[in-house]
């Protein structure tokens, strides 16, 4: 299958380790991360983090699945 760009806006808990949580996890499943950005959203207990990857079709329902896992997340959504 052929790769796309993908752009995935996650909510998580803004406390240390979360980002370090989900660059590890993308590591550990050979998940190619283009671009990482967060920033508090209005609720400063929360913080939203936009992904850039690159992924077929099949590879990115992984990654939601994946990051979905993960204690700290609220929300994962395909842009």
């Amino acid at each position: 299958m052929k790769e796309k760009t993908y752009v995935l806006s996650i909510l998580a808990d803004n406390h240390s380790g979360v980002l370090l949580r989900i660059c590890g996890l993308f590591a550990r499943r050979g998940y190619n991360l283009l671009s990482i950005s967060a920033a508090e959203t209005q609720d400063p207990d929360v913080s939203r983090l936009t992904i850039v990857t690159e992924a077929d079709d099949q590879t990115l329902e992984q990654i939601i699945k994946q990051v979905q896992k993960l204690h700290e997340i609220h929300e994962v959504l395909n842009l």
